[in-house]
């Protein structure tokens, strides 16, 4: 089977969600300083930066930011191509499902005969109880040091078989780890620059469209396979959980 693993923020989306709720409504700057200087881990920079969250920031305010939210003209399209030849699309995220449904909910279950419950998607969840937001990790784990609180590559390695075929679409710092265990690669933005760094194979995109063309081809001329690199990655990997 072949599975293709989609981030939300800045790869659906065009902006990063997450980011610009917290400098909406919290304390971005200080919080974000504080784990890109490396004195908190992301974890507890989620805590902190939700724990910020102002009192007007409640679900009727969320739900009207959310609305404003754009997300990248060709993702139907991506789904639709995806579904007609069996390909399952599974979202990976380290932001939170309190925007990622809504968002995915209005731009893809009103437009598409696809549907939200069609799309797995693994995140972090953020909960308003009483007068305030509780964050919580599911995807946590301790045998991982990748960026992340929800770990992508165990949503990877947790999700697929041994003869599957891994795709991930990514642009960003909470993507690097999980691209290790995948057998083929399409970043932009920071993400390019560390498959570049790190040696990694990958074909750059500047949007979702490219994703599927990219996608059209390798499928037509049947290079759509295993990355032995990844394929070793991912039975090391499993090991250890």
């Amino acid at each position: 089977m072949i599975r293709l693993y989609l981030d939300f923020d800045g790869t659906i989306t065009l902006r990063d969600v997450g980011d610009e709720l917290f400098m909406e409504f919290g304390d971005f700057h200080v919080h974000s300083a504080a784990l890109m200087s490396g004195e908190t881990d992301v974890r507890s920079y989620y805590k902190g930066v939700v724990q910020s969250l102002r009192k007007e920031c409640t679900p009727e305010a969320l739900k009207s930011f959310v609305e404003h939210q754009e997300v990248d003209s060709g993702l139907l399209d991506l789904l639709e191509f995806c579904k007609k030849r069996d390909i399952e699309v599974l979202i990976v995220s380290d932001g939170f499902d309190s925007y990622i449904n809504p968002i995915l909910s209005k731009h893809v279950l009103s437009n598409s005969e696809i549907g939200i419950g069609d799309l797995k998607v693994m995140s972090n969840t953020l909960e308003y109880r009483g007068l305030h937001w509780v964050p919580a990790f599911p995807g946590a784990t301790e045998s991982c040091s990748c960026f992340c609180a929800s770990c992508k590559r165990n949503a990877v390695i947790g999700t697929s078989t041994e003869s599957d075929v891994t795709i991930y679409v990514g642009d960003g710092m909470s993507d690097e780890c999980a691209i290790q265990y995948c057998d083929v690669v399409f970043a932009k933005h920071s993400l390019a620059a560390y498959c570049n760094s790190h040696r990694i194979p990958h074909h750059p995109f500047k949007n979702l469209s490219d994703v599927q063309r990219i996608l059209a081809s390798k499928l037509a001329t049947g290079e759509l396979r295993h990355r032995r690199q990844a394929a070793v990655a991912r039975a090391i990997a499993l090991r250890s959980e």
